[in-house]
């Protein structure tokens, strides 16, 4: 077992290499920062995965942190190995070895591609870690028992999904509700989403509980349609991972690119990397994107898109609700229930994507360069706790929806 540093994204990036002794496959741990009490991010396992990638991705995490106002430094780690390979939870479980001092230290982890959060904590008790999230106790203040009994609100159902489920696709649904109050959409929405696994079920159903009409989901096999609007719950009744295109009675298959082809208020990307090419984006009939895949549009899609006046919510907004949600769990004195820790990540979700595309609209920006500016401006000292709510703090008594009218007129 090899622990190695290796050039970054930047001089303050730093990348731990890691080679199995078992299977000989790499894996990488990047910090993108040092000096936050913790560095949070998620453990990928992805076939041909590169140490650049997960650079790429703990620097985009640290945007994410700084942009909520957060006293954390970004990271993200991962193995180059198979999702579907007989061995992964075995690969898994060697991994999380290597990244026990990490994980007692600063780094807090959580899922991403080829992972899910009940997984990996599963296997970190195996390697005798208490919790992927452990290190959270020292630099929050929390015991860690206080900790612990938090996290086992991730367990609880919030209607038919639980709270760790639905977490990071509620907060890219209320950046996408936000998006298309600025575009001045009509009162009954359409949207299309492209994914529908853990994160596109998520904002599917909250955008649906919230009168949206969901005309279109895709996913790596194909598309399914209907006009009047999908019936999400039962489509959520179907288990993850089952072709939407075959729930035949629901609507229209079709082929996976079809909601870049469909004239509605929002398409929200939450599949893969770059999820839209330039020629999509030089066609794409919508009023606005709404990002929550991790790089899921290109810079250049992205500048093409702004050029023709659609409104694009960028990927480390509308996909930084994993980050809200740690935050609406541990800066308060009790975490209350899972519909609170909800509630309380979709506020911080609205007053953000307000901030961005209320700055944007008025610089004549693009809402990217926008984020940036209050990334950087949202400054946090060293000392700090690095959760705090400061974002819903600093907005005490000021509706967002207000804002964005007098922004509009």
């Amino acid at each position: 077992m090899i622990e190695a540093s290796a050039a970054g994204g930047s001089r303050s990036t730093q990348l731990l290499v890691y080679e199995d002794p078992e299977e000989g496959f790499r894996g990488f741990l990047a910090y993108a920062g040092a000096s936050a009490p913790l560095a949070a991010g998620g453990l990928r396992v992805q076939r041909g995965l590169r140490g650049e990638t997960i650079v790429a991705l703990a620097e985009a995490m640290a945007l994410k942190e700084r942009v909520l106002a957060l006293n954390v430094d970004g990271a993200k780690c991962g193995i180059d190995y198979d999702p579907a390979a007989s061995g992964k939870h075995g690969a898994m479980l060697r991994f999380l070895r290597f990244l026990a001092p990490h994980l007692r230290d600063r780094l807090s982890l959580g899922p991403d591609m080829g992972t899910a959060f009940d997984e990996i904590e599963a296997l970190a008790r195996q390697a005798g870690i208490s919790s992927v999230k452990a290190a959270i106790a020292r630099a929050q203040g929390l015991p860690e028992a206080e900790v612990l009994r938090r996290l086992e609100l991730l367990d609880e159902p919030v209607g038919p999904l639980t709270l760790g489920q639905r977490r990071a696709g509620h907060a890219l649904a209320q950046a996408t509700l936000a998006a298309l109050r600025h575009v001045g959409a009509r009162a009954r929405p359409a949207c299309a989403l492209q994914g529908f696994g853990t994160l596109g079920r998520a904002a599917a159903l909250s955008l649906h509980e919230a009168g949206v009409r969901i005309i279109a989901v895709a996913d790596e096999h194909g598309s399914l349609r209907r006009d009047e609007g999908l019936d999400v719950p039962a489509l959520l009744a179907v288990a993850q991972g089952a072709p939407v295109g075959e729930q035949g009675r629901q609507g229209a298959a079709g082929d996976r690119a079809l909601p870049l082809r469909l004239e509605v208020d929002a398409v929200v990307l939450a599949a893969c990397e770059d999820g839209m090419s330039t020629y999509e984006a030089a066609a794409l009939p919508a009023a606005a994107v709404a990002v929550g895949a991790n790089r899921g549009l290109s810079d250049g899609a992205e500048a093409l898109l702004h050029e023709r006046g659609i409104l694009v919510v960028p990927d480390f907004v509308g996909g930084a609700g994993g980050s809200a949600a740690m935050d609406a769990l541990f800066a308060v004195p009790h975490a209350g229930s899972a519909r609170a820790v909800l509630d309380r990540t979709a506020a911080v979700l609205d007053v953000l994507t307000d901030d961005v595309l209320t700055r944007a609209r008025k610089t004549g920006t693009r809402p990217r360069q926008a984020a940036l500016e209050l990334a950087a401006e949202r400054a946090v000292p060293n000392e700090a706790r690095p959760y705090g709510l400061r974002l819903l703090d600093r907005t005490a008594g000021d509706d967002p929806r207000r804002r964005c009218e007098a922004a509009r007129t």
